[in-house]
């Protein structure tokens, strides 16, 4: 049996526990989108299936995490969670962009798919770098 303090990762909703969340976020090469929700929430219920769709589409390039609050309490408070759903995207551990207050579903696949192509274009033209902060948003975004 799983446990309740472990999160769904991905279209493959393979298990990563607690305290593998880290080590998910540092370690991966490409981006990572972390989806705050809870399944009582019913616009976390009805963006689920674009998370999922935006992972198999861009395949390698960004992972999704999905974090239940009302089982992993501390990570909401870690990252400043103040509604439900909200989508945080880091690259390479750091936050990246925060993804709140969803007006419809294409609203979400829009917004993702802008942020998801702004940012990797910012890092496939070099100008993303150790010395630059990696909270900037990219040039022209």
């Amino acid at each position: 049996m799983i446990p309740n303090n472990f999160f769904s990762l991905g279209v493959m909703n393979l298990q990563v526990a607690l305290d593998a969340f880290n080590q998910e976020l540092l370690t991966s090469d490409g981006l990572v989108l972390v989806d705050f929700g809870a399944p009582w929430c019913g616009l976390c219920r009805f963006i689920q299936p674009i998370t999922d769709r935006l992972a198999a589409e861009w395949g390698g390039a960004v992972k999704v995490l999905r974090v239940n609050v009302d089982d992993n309490f501390w990570l909401p408070r870690r990252y400043r969670v103040r509604s439900l759903p909200t989508l945080i995207l880091f690259e390479k551990g750091q936050e990246v962009q925060r993804l709140e207050h969803f007006a419809s579903r294409d609203d979400v696949l829009r917004r993702c798919e802008q942020l998801f192509l702004a940012r990797l274009r910012y890092v496939g033209s070099g100008a993303c770098s150790s010395s630059l902060d990696p909270q900037a948003p990219p040039p022209g975004v």
